[in-house]
């Protein structure tokens, strides 16, 4: 019997780090009292930590792979004549995706892979021009709602990728900003001065460089802002907050039970309570080593903002990360 299962029950749930890696969930455990009092995560996690529940049992798969947005808000102009220096009221939470990744989630090989998305490259839907590819789940929005919104996304990505997308999930900022408040801050190196109003879309972004503890206002600039920036260089700030996370995390596991909770918010309610338990036990048992995250090769055209796919070297991306589309899970683009 390894040495860690010879500890007792809750030794083992304060020693493991429950954390689902799409984008910002970080999850962390706290007294076996406190999970099962206050979280509904929490009564999940011990009970399938009791009955050792396989995620294969709770998905009724070997892998499940999530489209994983991160939504800006649109907002109308408020103020006199019109005026563009005052807030304007939301039109929609939930809007063009300013984040848009597909994670697998591989049981059967305990593999965690991830491809971002740009949402600068081109890519075309019947029916519609060729476009920025994070306009979709707007236009699915506007015509039926934030499901259709989700159904528009979930198509333009499955044309790229090639891959079935088993669940989309659109992150709510509003939860995140709560668990970064709710960890007391996270603790981040900010590369560079980061100042950006907009003033319509209530977006203030005022970061100095170097080491600091961030809000969860704060954290949002940081993930989100883009401007003299590249998507790899967000990507990288994304990994790191949500390594700082996890770190803050482990530190104030008193918190835990809200934590957990609150990603079943920040999560958009897309996953049951039993699934984001089932998902935060399996990343528990992946390695360093079996977790992977890269962006779809692009594409720059001189003297154009957009990118475009490089279906060349994508097929080479996708079995670098495990993610070649198995013949039943294969999807071919309509464009």
């Amino acid at each position: 019997m390894a040495v860690d299962e010879q500890k007792p029950l809750w030794k083992r749930l304060i020693a493991r780090v429950l954390w689902v890696s799409f984008a910002f969930v970080c999850l962390a455990g706290g007294t076996v009292v406190g999970l099962v009092n206050q979280s509904k995560v929490g009564k999940e996690l011990v009970e399938q930590t009791a009955k050792n529940v396989p995620p294969q049992e709770v998905f009724k798969r070997d892998s499940v792979t999530l489209l994983v947005l991160g939504c800006d808000e649109d907002r109308y102009y408020a103020g006199v004549a019109g005026r563009r220096d005052t807030p304007g009221g939301i039109t929609r939470h939930a809007s063009r995706s300013d984040m848009m990744l597909v994670t697998k989630l591989d049981f059967a090989n305990k593999r965690i892979t991830g491809l971002s998305i740009p949402r600068d490259m081109l890519w075309q839907l019947p029916g519609y021009r060729k476009q920025k590819i994070n306009g979709f789940h707007a236009i699915g929005y506007t015509k039926g709602g934030p499901e259709m919104g989700k159904d528009y996304a979930k198509k333009a990505t499955e044309g790229v990728v090639g891959l079935k997308i088993d669940r989309v999930v659109v992150l709510d900022f509003r939860a995140f900003a709560k668990m970064v408040d709710l960890l007391g801050g996270v603790e981040v190196y900010v590369p560079k001065n980061m100042d950006y109003d907009d003033f319509a879309g209530g977006l203030h972004i005022h970061l100095k460089q170097g080491r600091q503890i961030l809000s969860g206002e704060d954290a949002i600039g940081f993930v989100r802002f883009r401007h003299s920036d590249s998507d790899f260089q967000r990507q990288a700030r994304q990994k790191d907050l949500m390594m700082a996370m996890k770190d803050r995390a482990l530190a104030k596991w008193q918190v835990a039970p809200q934590i957990m909770d609150e990603s079943y918010e920040l999560l958009g309610r897309s996953l049951l309570p039993r699934e984001i338990a089932s998902l935060a036990l399996f990343a528990r048992k992946v390695g360093a080593d079996n977790v992977k995250m890269d962006m779809v090769p692009v594409i720059e055209r001189r003297g154009r903002s957009a990118l475009e796919l490089d279906e060349d070297k994508l097929d080479e991306k996708l079995e670098e990360l495990h993610m070649t589309p198995d013949p039943a899970d294969r999807v071919t683009a309509v464009r």
